[in-house]
């Protein structure tokens, strides 16, 4: 076998080693580092929600919470009149998607594309409260 040149590639395989020019390795190497760099900035689960989903989904989240935790309902009535009334600031296209984001999470228990449950419920009232 011939020596391996400085712009040559090497191929590993079960027979043995063979030298390409299929795979620029400056360009291998460029995009695995732009893949690290990329994947490692965002959380796995990163998802971007509107401030008009996010409102949507805290007034449905707490129709459909104080059905299952019915020790905090009155807590829940009052989060979710605050957050109606914030609804009504927002204008016609925000209010659509807020509304689409609300009943997904009042009718199905879906809070910005996670399952609600009870303690779920609990972490989004103490964390409202809190910005109230």
């Amino acid at each position: 076998m011939s020596s391996i040149g400085k712009n040559s590639h090497i191929r590993i395989s079960t027979v043995g080693i063979k030298q390409t020019g299929e795979y620029p390795m400056k360009r291998l190497s460029l995009l695995a580092a732009a893949s690290i760099a990329l994947f490692s900035a965002l959380p796995a689960h990163a998802k971007i929600f509107s401030d008009a989903a996010k409102l949507g989904a805290n007034a449905g989240a707490m129709q459909y919470c104080k059905k299952i935790d019915s020790a905090n309902e009155g807590k829940y009535n009052l989060l979710g009149i605050r957050t109606l009334k914030e609804y009504e600031r927002l204008d016609t296209g925000d209010r659509a998607k807020a509304l689409i984001y609300r009943n997904k999470a009042e009718q199905k228990g879906i809070y910005l594309s996670d399952p609600l449950n009870k303690e779920r419920c609990r972490k989004i009232r103490r964390t409202l409260h809190l910005t109230s």
